[in-house]
């Protein structure tokens, strides 16, 4: 699974108010090659297409280190360890931050991935994989609270499609439930 984050801080005032015109202070960009359903990294590349100085640039191949991590638990914690303070980029190391937890949580949609969605419109509950998501995105965000509705639901096997995913079979003619 490749896991892009992108960074990007304008001033809308630009160099001053009276400038006027928007400008773009920082624009950092992350790759992520991810082994599913392993999690681990199996490649990283990190790039600044702005940065305020040249010397920033000096840290990119630093990040490599993230080769062979894993994105699950832990994850964070070991992303400051490498690069919190002067071991790396703070802008990079919050966007690397916000990329594990976000990773995880679009695996889901990798489960079916070779099915017909218009074939899953009824969700059984003794899938093995979904019970692993389940546990795996647990107390990942209020959606996935433990003993909240929409993870209670999705445990139980209930259709908890996304809205994107609803959108897209709609307008592919697919006739989807109100609930789902």
């Amino acid at each position: 699974m490749r896991v892009r984050g992108r960074l990007v801080d304008n001033r809308p005032q630009g160099l001053s108010r009276s400038d006027g015109e928007p400008l773009t202070i920082h624009d950092m960009e992350v790759d992520l090659i991810v082994a599913v359903p392993g999690f681990e990294i199996l490649d990283a590349e990190a790039r600044m297409n702005v940065h305020p100085y040249q010397i920033c640039t000096n840290v990119l191949p630093d990040y490599g280190q993230l080769v062979g991590l894993s994105i699950s638990r832990g994850y964070t914690r070991k992303v400051r360890e490498l690069f919190g303070g002067p071991g790396g980029c703070s802008h990079v190391g919050a966007l690397l931050q916000a990329m594990g937890p976000a990773a995880i949580q679009a695996s889901w949609s990798l489960v079916t991935l070779d099915d017909d969605p218009a074939d899953r419109l009824d969700e059984g509950s003794d899938d093995e994989d979904r019970q692993r998501r389940v546990a795996m995105n647990t107390n990942t965000c209020h959606v996935w609270v433990e003993g909240g509705e929409h993870i209670t639901a999705v445990a139980l096997g209930q259709s908890m499609r996304p809205e994107w995913e609803t959108d897209r079979l709609r307008s592919l003619g697919v006739d989807v439930p109100a609930d789902g």
